[in-house]
């Protein structure tokens, strides 16, 4: 496998009838470290957190940390509810054995200032106090318009445990920010359609839903990357490209990564399931992805 770590944004697994099953979680896990994931970021958003009650968002880390194989890793998002209820969650994930905790900052009104949304993370961190936490940046998500390095710049004194980022943004000048302001700070990033934008700013882990499926692929392309063949790394890369010029939400991510792993069910309200039209595309892109997958595979055998 390639010198990257490679976490996979898990997918949340249901049954029949819509209701979280986490008797699929080993089978989960045998699956992603097969293709050479090093750990899983649980009750993100390609993990349906807003659609999950905290009931099924504690049970649901439990089946993971239950299932985990030697060496990988583990982390979970615990925002997204009430201060109190974010700060339950961490002080649970530290008591599982989680290696990362993150947040997204305060959303639906977002905070008024840096200084707000730090304060909050800080307050959710602090009950985790053992554990590395992480800024959770997706403004695509909570119309978050607060600059990450200046949250991660402010955090460095309230919340020392702040020491990562979950990075899901194409803005590469403030990654670059953010490398300038915390050269401390582990940075996992989120935009697997970026990835070779991130090798070539020098980054070593990552955090994405299409490593449910095209972990290979991905550990191919850094290989190329490492190599030299630059030009070679890029063709490789097209299968992430293609997922995210056809992607309509995240109901499209997790069914065309249904067909690529185990499959776990559809995605809930309001994101699912996913229309015809959308299980159509899946239905084109899907060999596509498989044979690309395979071809990695026969090469490195």
């Amino acid at each position: 496998m390639s010198r990257f770590e490679f976490w996979a944004a898990a997918l949340t697994p249901y049954d029949g009838a819509g209701h979280l099953d986490v008797s699929r979680v080993p089978e989960q896990v045998q699956h992603l470290v097969s293709s050479g994931v090093a750990g899983v970021f649980v009750n993100g958003t390609s993990g349906e957190f807003p659609a999950l009650t905290v009931d099924e968002r504690l049970a649901l880390l439990e089946a993971w940390t239950a299932a985990r194989t030697p060496g990988l890793r583990i982390g979970v998002q615990v925002g997204g509810v009430p201060l109190a209820t974010a700060r339950e969650l961490a002080a649970h994930a530290e008591a599982q054995g989680v290696d990362l905790i993150g947040s997204v900052a305060p959303f639906y009104g977002e905070a008024p200032s840096v200084a707000h949304a730090v304060r909050w993370i800080a307050e959710v961190a602090n009950a985790a106090p053992g554990t590395r936490f992480g800024y959770y940046q997706i403004p695509s998500m909570t119309g978050s318009t607060h600059a990450p390095s200046a949250i991660l710049a402010h955090a460095a004194q309230e919340a020392p445990t702040v020491t990562a980022v979950k990075f899901t943004d194409e803005d590469l000048l403030e990654l670059d920010a953010i490398l300038e302001a915390r050269p401390d700070v582990k940075v996992y990033f989120g935009r697997d359609e970026l990835l070779p934008a991130a090798l070539a700013l020098g980054l070593g882990s990552g955090i994405g839903s299409l490593y449910n499926g095209l972990g290979p692929v991905a550990h191919a392309v850094v290989d190329a990357f490492d190599r030299g063949d630059v030009a070679g790394a890029y063709a490789l890369h097209r299968p992430f490209r293609e997922v995210a010029r056809a992607a309509t939400g995240p109901a499209f991510v997790k069914e065309l990564m249904n067909r690529l792993g185990p499959d776990v069910g559809p995605t809930r309200g309001p994101w699912g399931p996913l229309d015809p039209a959308g299980r159509a595309a899946v239905d084109e892109l899907a060999p596509r992805l498989r044979d690309a997958v395979a071809q990695v595979k026969d090469i490195a055998a």
